[in-house]
């Protein structure tokens, strides 16, 4: 047949002349339809229904999928919630300098007229009989030059010159101190200010003119100190007995890469490799060590490590539910869906509850709601049946649909998908949000600063993140953290690995 459309016509003489040929037509063009509806089912995933990142979603802004959290309502009004300690500025007690207004010499009254006492010049006005507003401003930063002079002496009987010692950390004739390095650490390891623009910053802010290699080398000497005082955290983070796992790309010396993340709610860890599966978290050296709950998305890698107990994030699986759902209708997903949630409001209040009160989660509600997860998995198994063998001597696996790789996941891992509300005691998170807003930082930072231009610069990058971010996490002061770090990295080191241990 010619490529061109056929007519009416000469379909109909077809089917008369050869029934056969129509009906190959018609099991090809049947074919054809399924590969470009399952193809128009793939391109409609977009970020809420897969676990693909908001920059991947396809199309105009118009036609971009609102975002819709996952999260239910909280039911509170948006803003500062009552007890909120707020920041709104105050006057001070005690300002640092007081510039003072007087009357005109002769003042007189602006309604009457009347001549007005003003106080005497020689004495400072009274704060209680005057009105007084304040002004809140950045005083002039300029550096500070220290000079150490170790004195000289020199024996009288063999003439030897001896010179005082210089404090340990004064190893130069000329250096820069903590004070400036912490900056630099925290303008470019938090911020993710990129060196040209930091150094700018340097010259407009402090009038202290740095080259972007003077930067880098700053960089490269904090993630070796960095390096330091991650090993006690990593110790720490061993022992914790729930921790979160994930890994992102990222590009080095223009080649992919993978950033591996293990972190608790206050600690975090990275790791940066060329890969992202096993041999990678091998490298890494956290997750083959971990004896604790893990929880981690569906990457196959994961379970290829047995001292760990499993655990799987179900904002993935939930986002999966809601693309079953959406694009094929089957009411087993919505009921899944509607399930998790239950059973995730009913965790939330078991350990949100007072240590003395009735548990929230007790046997029969663990039996009632496991026993409704398995008859949803076989409501769903049945409207999605195994695909038949391929022939004998067909090379490769049998494709199967969406949905049936997720109720097989469903039906193969419950423990590992319900633990969070099966084991109440564990107090194991329904999600693995903690290690994806623990990656989240390191798609800001290639979108501002780009990618890394040699491997040993990723690392002591990934090393001072991973002090950045546990101490955020444990409320302290991030510049003088990073001092610290300069001075003693491994003081600060146990200083955050004893907060996870308590």
């Amino acid at each position: 047949m010619s490529e061109s459309r056929p007519t009416r016509e000469q379909l109909i003489d077809l089917a008369k002349s050869d029934p056969e040929a129509i009906a190959d037509l018609v099991l090809l063009l049947w074919d054809r339809v399924i590969a470009l509806e399952a193809k128009v089912a793939e391109l409609q995933r977009n970020s809420r229904t897969s676990s693909k990142p908001p920059s991947s979603d396809k199309g105009n802004f118009a036609n971009r999928p609102k975002p819709k959290s996952l999260r239910l309502k909280s039911g509170k009004k948006s803003g500062g919630q009552p007890g909120h300690p707020g920041s709104t500025l105050h006057q001070k007690k005690t300002p640092d300098h007081v510039e003072e207004h007087r009357l005109n010499a002769g003042a007189h009254c602006p309604e009457c007229g009347e001549s007005l006492e003003t106080s005497s010049l020689d004495h400072p006005l009274d704060r209680q009989c005057c009105e007084c507003r304040q002004v809140f401003e950045l005083p002039a930063i300029r550096l500070e030059v220290t000079e150490h002079r170790a004195e000289k002496s020199f024996c009288q009987r063999c003439g030897a010159s001896v010179t005082a010692a210089f404090p340990e950390e004064v190893a130069a004739p000329v250096q820069y101190g903590p004070g400036l390095r912490a900056t630099a650490l925290y303008l470019g390891g938090h911020q993710l200010i990129p060196y040209q623009r930091l150094a700018e910053t340097f010259a407009e802010l402090f009038d202290c003119p740095l080259s972007q290699g003077t930067l880098a080398n700053i960089v490269r000497r904090g993630g070796r100190q960095a390096a330091a005082a991650m090993k006690p955290v990593r110790k720490a983070l061993l022992e914790s007995p729930t921790a979160h796992a994930d890994e992102t790309g990222c590009t080095v010396m223009g080649k992919g890469h993978w950033l591996h993340v293990f972190s608790t709610s206050l600690l975090t860890s990275y790791h940066l490799d060329p890969k992202r599966g096993a041999d990678a978290m091998e490298r890494g050296g956290m997750i083959p060590n971990y004896h604790g709950n893990l929880i981690h998305d569906c990457l196959g890698a994961y379970h290829l490590f047995k001292e760990s107990w499993h655990f799987l994030c179900n904002a993935h699986l939930q986002r999966g539910l809601i693309y079953i759902h959406e694009q094929t209708g089957q009411s087993w997903a919505k009921e899944m869906i509607d399930l998790l949630l239950e059973a995730k409001r009913l965790a939330d209040m078991e350990q949100s509850r007072p240590p003395d009160s009735r548990h929230i989660i007790g046997e029969k509600t663990i039996e009632r709601v496991l026993g409704k997860y398995v008859k949803i998995v076989i409501a769903g198994l049945d409207i999605n049946p195994e695909p038949p063998s391929p022939p004998a001597g067909t090379r490769g696996r049998v494709k199967r649909s969406k949905a049936l790789n997720l109720l097989r996941r469903l039906d193969s891992r419950p423990r590992e998908i319900m633990g969070f509300f099966a084991l109440p005691e564990e107090n194991l998170p329904y999600d693995n949000n903690q290690a994806e807003r623990d990656l989240r930082m390191m798609k800001v930072r290639e979108k501002i600063s780009g990618t890394f231009r040699s491997a040993d610069h990723g690392k002591a990058f990934c090393e001072l993140r991973g002090i950045i971010s546990s101490v955020r996490k444990q409320g302290g002061k991030l510049l003088e953290s990073l001092k610290q770090l300069i001075i003693s990295p491994k003081t600060l080191g146990e200083k955050l690995a004893e907060v996870q241990s308590t």
